[in-house]
């Protein structure tokens, strides 16, 4: 019997598939793919802010000891959708630690531009918007919101 395809294009077949299913949702600043949903099991906490806004200012330190700590995952948006250079001197000036997406995540979520800023969307592991929370955060409001959601979840509510 004749073997059609050779083992070669197999490979390159399924990898193609493969990375189809791997898609990002979302690019931040530095090019690199980004989705809501996190396969290792993990929260996230997206950030709107924009720079001219004196509380997302205030909380930007309080967003990057979250990013640092790497339980929670971080992302942000610029209110502005500011791109190219313009966003990448936002985040030097605003000393940003955590990724940014370059388009917004709202349509994905289901939910109304906030009018309000700052607003921080918490995301659980599936993707799915569970909380909003307007006003700057603190590591220690976002975690305990956190808990909260995962209670919900463990004791079914």
């Amino acid at each position: 019997m004749r073997r059609f395809i050779s083992y070669p294009v197999m490979g390159l077949v399924l990898a193609a598939m493969l990375s189809a299913c791997s898609q990002s949702e979302f690019t931040d600043s530095s090019g690199k793919g980004v989705n809501l949903n996190d396969d290792q099991g993990r929260w996230l906490a997206l950030n709107i802010w924009a720079d001219w806004c004196d509380p997302c200012r205030e909380e930007i330190p309080e967003l990057n000891a979250v990013y640092q700590s790497d339980a929670i995952r971080v992302l942000g948006y610029d209110f502005d959708n500011s791109q190219g250079a313009e966003l990448d001197n936002k985040i030097a000036k605003l000393a940003i630690g955590f990724p940014v997406v370059t388009s917004s995540p709202i349509d994905n979520l289901k939910t109304q531009t906030p009018q309000v800023l700052p607003a921080t969307f918490i995301i659980n592991p599936q993707g799915q918007l569970v909380e909003t929370l307007y006003g700057p955060q603190t590591q220690n409001t976002i975690e305990q919101v956190i808990r909260k959601q995962q209670k919900k979840v463990t004791v079914g509510g």
